[in-house]
């Protein structure tokens, strides 16, 4: 069974959602958390989060192992759905300088993992002190670059170019980023995904991840020097797209981890993400409802084509 190590902060979160207003448990290490327990892979993770907040430790699956770094305050997020287009989103946020730092995880046996996922939400929580920490131990790391991305105007989360993204991508095997995410990065005004993920893997990433909600997501393997595109599953319904992306990487990375080609993981993950779609919070299935969806898909789309 594979080991992973998952870091990042914990949220408290609001969603505003078809007139709908609750609040939840997120960031991007729960919504991990849920999917490799799952699918049975042991699990580390290190979050950060307030004394006030301990509570939310108990909300992670009991076969997660949880390093919690206290901090002042827990991050804050609003996530506004104004219409029903999942990949429309409005997002407000009280940011914290929380830095996972490498004194924080230096007891940790590192070197037993056999892989690393680091899940920033803000430009501070994971700083490149502790990437190059991680990296002397050569075990695959993968990141979702969307928190270096992330500043905030009058509580409302932008997007602004990542200027030192140079320094990090050397380091890691996978990176994961939405589409609107691609345009920004490299602050330049490129239209293709293509050439974005091209660019990106120039820079040390075996595997470039853009993740396009219900157009699926594209995948660029420096490895082929290929871009796959990948199709969305067709859902039963949408209910609730926060953490889609965190879904799909966590559910990509564990198939990878596998030796599984890239394109064959990210149709893993885009069923994973279609059914963590279809109910409210955090993926609830397993490996055995994700093969049977497979199947059954791959049956319909066989007869259509018959």
């Amino acid at each position: 069974m594979p080991k992973f190590l998952i870091m990042g902060p914990v949220t408290m979160d609001t969603i505003v959602r078809n007139e709908t207003v609750y609040h939840s448990i997120g960031g991007a290490v729960y919504y991990q958390a849920a999917v490799l327990s799952g699918l049975g892979v042991d699990t580390t993770a290190v979050i950060t989060v307030s004394n006030d907040d301990e509570s939310i430790l108990d909300v992670f699956p009991n076969d997660i192992s949880i390093v919690p770094i206290f901090v002042d305050k827990t991050m804050k997020f609003e996530n506004i759905y104004p219409n029903h287009d999942p990949n429309h989103r409005i997002q407000r946020a009280e940011i914290e300088s929380n830095p996972i730092k490498p004194e924080d995880i230096s007891n940790l046996d590192l070197k037993n993992f056999d892989a690393f996922i680091l899940s920033s939400l803000s430009p501070f929580d994971i700083p490149i002190e502790t990437v190059k920490f991680l990296s002397q131990f050569q075990i695959p790391m993968y990141v979702g670059v969307q928190g270096y991305l992330r500043h905030i105007k009058n509580h409302k989360v932008i997007l602004k170019p990542w200027n030192d993204f140079q320094k990090f991508l050397k380091f890691f095997d996978g990176i994961f980023l939405d589409e609107m995410e691609a345009r920004v990065i490299l602050g330049t005004h490129v239209h293709k995904l293509e050439g974005v993920a091209k660019t990106l893997a120039s820079f040390g990433p075996k595997e470039v991840i853009i993740t396009r909600g219900d157009r699926g997501a594209i995948i660029y393997s420096e490895k082929t020097d290929s871009i796959y595109q990948i199709h969305a599953f067709p859902s039963k319904q949408r209910i609730d797209p926060t953490g889609l992306g965190d879904t799909y990487m966590a559910a990509y990375v564990s198939r990878r981890m596998e030796k599984i080609d890239p394109e064959t993981c990210g149709i893993f993950a885009s069923v994973v993400a279609t059914i963590k779609l279809e109910g409210e919070g955090v993926f609830m299935g397993n490996r055995k409802l994700i093969e049977d969806r497979l199947m059954k898909t791959d049956f319909l789309m066989d007869k259509k084509s018959s």
